[in-house]
């Protein structure tokens, strides 16, 4: 519990849970939810993005929030760069390095991995480039600030939801990729609920393995699934994964439900179908205009209200989530905070 959230405010934010984590309603489209005022950039500022991964729908959402949202800031996004997934921390140390050359007055960062950019980041701080971390956080103490969301209160909502209907039950785990912190923190704060509101229930897999492709998903959920024929629910962390993980279930025609965060292109479809029982929204749009417009406060010398220190080594704004079910998803546009357009690309994307 030491490596990002400290003691004390892991417990502190799954108490908050209910303040991160709010039941879906009807929606009034606001491209920024209420959480900032929208600021227009005092020049035209130059800044670049680092991503993790480009292949799923949540990172492109993030990129796509970011890009429209320099729009209306009027600044402008120079470069977008992906490493290729988790764990490639040597390929996006190399982007970073690069994007030093680009007299950039900031970078905003999704980490391939948690530890190992303190260097990079440093070199780009030194030469007046403001650094931010927004979705999957880095260690770095030199990051002025992070957008994020409450990954151990996201994590105690799944559990709460499975404890709520199968108390006693098997509850198979998928808790994604080693050596990234956002999905340590959300399974930690999954199985702290879990042994708190289900103390009987029997959690199988709990084992950090591959990536959160698809495929790592199918895999997984069809080992575990066959070994455990009796289990109800399935965790799976996030995204395209849990689709795999449903995909799986329908194949092997288990009764397992799984419940996740994230929602992907063809997410909605399992919900309706029941495949999966409930989805946490990490609203990946509204994570890239959050990012752009505290990039931009920051650069301007504005307020940049709402941060809350002590979580990360820099403070950290957090994003709002939404439980998504079957007949909550009839009423929730996914266009606007979730999913870009279908085949979208960033044109600055090298």
């Amino acid at each position: 519990m030491t490596r990002w959230i400290k003691q004390g405010v892991l417990a502190l934010l799954a108490v908050a849970v209910m303040g991160g984590v709010i039941e879906a309603r009807a929606q009034e489209f606001d491209r920024l939810q209420k959480m900032v005022e929208p600021v227009k950039g005092k020049k035209k500022y130059r800044i670049a993005y680092a991503s993790a991964d480009m292949n799923a729908a949540f990172w492109l959402g993030m990129t796509y929030g970011l890009i429209d949202e320099a729009k209306h800031a009027d600044i402008e996004v120079v470069r977008v760069l992906s490493a290729g997934g988790y764990g490639n921390v040597a390929q996006q140390i190399g982007q970073l390095e690069s994007l030093g050359a680009l007299n950039l007055d900031a970078v905003i960062i999704a980490g391939a991995a948690y530890d190992g950019f303190d260097k990079p980041v440093e070199r780009l701080v030194e030469k007046g480039t403001k650094v931010i971390a927004m979705g999957a956080p880095i260690s770095s103490a030199k990051v002025s600030l992070g957008i994020i969301q409450n990954e151990s209160g996201l994590g105690a909502t799944l559990a709460k939801w499975i404890c709520d209907r199968d108390a006693e039950g098997t509850i198979v785990t998928l808790p994604g990729p080693p050596g990234s912190e956002w999905n340590r923190m959300r399974f930690e704060g999954f199985k702290a609920e879990a042994a708190k509101s289900c103390p009987k229930a029997k959690l199988v897999g709990n084992t950090y393995a591959g990536n959160i492709g698809i495929e790592d998903g199918q895999t997984q959920a069809s080992d575990l699934l066959v070994k455990n024929p009796q289990a109800k629910y399935m965790y799976v962390v996030a995204g395209i994964m849990a689709v795999g993980a449903a995909q799986a279930g329908r194949r092997l025609n288990h009764p397992a439900k799984v419940v996740t965060g994230t929602l992907a292109h063809n997410t909605a479809a399992l919900v309706k179908e029941g495949r999966i029982e409930m989805v946490v929204s990490e609203p990946s749009i509204l994570f890239g205009r959050a990012a752009t417009q505290y990039t931009v406060r920051l650069l301007n010398g504005d307020p940049t209200p709402n941060l809350i220190p002590g979580i990360l080594p820099y403070p950290v704004f957090l994003v709002p989530n939404q439980v998504l079910t079957k007949e909550k998803l009839e009423k929730y546009d996914l266009t606007w905070y979730d999913l870009p357009p279908e085949g979208w690309k960033p044109p600055q994307l090298q």
